[in-house]
């Protein structure tokens, strides 16, 4: 009679937690009101980044801004759609406004919504993106500039900034045409803003969100909020893609090579306290099993109107209990959204 040993769960299957990455997330704003006659030479044009090149923005100053109140609970729900877009590619292809500001006012609310530039005898929004490295991660800012250059007057209490996500994934059904997807337009941040717009006055609301701390191999998971630039993803049936590899000391451990490897399948967010939490879990089938943990990374972030950001990251990991042997791992990319 032959006697079958029964592996051990713990044999089976292998969860790994990667190092949790912080990415910070900031708000501040700034309210200006000007006279009407002062107009022409309060905007000034600054020079902002997209990586390695160069653009000029029209913007009021930006010195001496407040920090705001960053909306966890709508953070998560545009994080939550913009990851199912680039994994899956689903959304709604109907455009969405990219940003909006509400005022509320004594007398109910006053919305500002996208416009592209500033105008004369307007209410509107424009945004502009700025993307550099910093130490080896990289920073995403987004400038938001409301206005209102109507003969409007009211007193505020409250003042709220609203985004859009979006994506491109693949062609639209028998057509030539890219498939754009958007999330819904969300709250993201507000603040407490006391001041009274008269119908004299010119105002002018700048509002910067950034997200700071993104290690490379992260980059994909960071939502690309509608802008001015013009840049956007390719989703993951458009040219960015991510795979994990595991080395079973018997293969070519190295991007493309023949090593047991899993993509992303997908995703769960959720707010803790004052942070959103994105974990992204990565199964790999070991086949003839392995007793260590090598893992690589390599990704390729495709954007349009930007350079592609690509490349790759290893790390050991820790074995499990000595001579155990296991053939199924669960990495679990774990990134936090700190906000502050």
């Amino acid at each position: 009679m032959t006697v079958r040993r029964r592996r051990r769960v713990g044999d089976v299957i292998k969860k790994v937690v990667l190092n949790k990455e912080i990415v910070k997330i900031k708000g501040n704003y700034k309210v200006i009101l000007i006279k009407k006659e002062e107009f022409e030479k309060f905007l000034k044009l600054v020079k902002l980044r997209i990586l390695n090149k160069e653009y000029e923005a029209l913007m009021p100053p930006l010195d001496d801004m407040q920090k705001n109140t960053i909306d966890v609970n709508g953070l998560s729900v545009l994080l939550a759609q913009y990851m199912s877009m680039i994994t899956t590619g689903s959304g709604s292809t109907s455009g969405t406004t990219p940003a909006q500001m509400v005022l509320t006012t004594q007398s109910g609310s006053v919305t500002l919504t996208y416009t592209g530039s500033v105008k004369i005898n307007a209410q509107g929004v424009s945004v502009y993106l700025q993307i550099f490295e910093d130490n080896g991660s990289f920073v995403w800012q987004y400038y938001y500039v409301g206005y209102d250059t109507t003969n409007a007057s009211y007193t505020t209490s409250q003042i709220e900034l609203y985004a859009s996500a979006y994506a491109i994934y693949g062609f639209l059904p028998n057509s030539s045409i890219p498939a754009t997807y958007y999330t819904d337009l969300i709250r993201i941040a507000y603040a407490n803003a006391s001041f009274t717009k008269s119908s004299d006055s010119y105002l002018f609301i700048v509002w910067l969100i950034q997200f700071q701390n993104i290690p490379p191999y992260a980059v994909l998971f960071i939502p690309i909020l509608q802008n001015n630039v013009g840049i956007g993803i390719n989703g993951f049936a458009s040219g960015s893609g991510y795979t994990v590899y595991f080395n079973n000391n018997n293969c070519n451990f190295t991007c493309g090579g023949n090593c047991p490897s899993g993509g992303i399948t997908g995703f769960v967010t959720y707010v803790q306290g004052n942070n959103v939490i994105l974990e992204v879990p990565v199964m790999v089938r070991l086949g003839g099993g392995v007793s260590t943990g090598e893992m690589l990374i390599c990704y390729n972030a495709s954007y349009k109107n930007m350079p592609n950001i690509s490349g790759q990251f290893n790390t050991t990991l820790s074995p499990p209990v000595s001579g155990g042997t296991f053939y199924l791992a669960l990495a679990t990319i774990t990134l936090i959204f700190q906000t502050s």
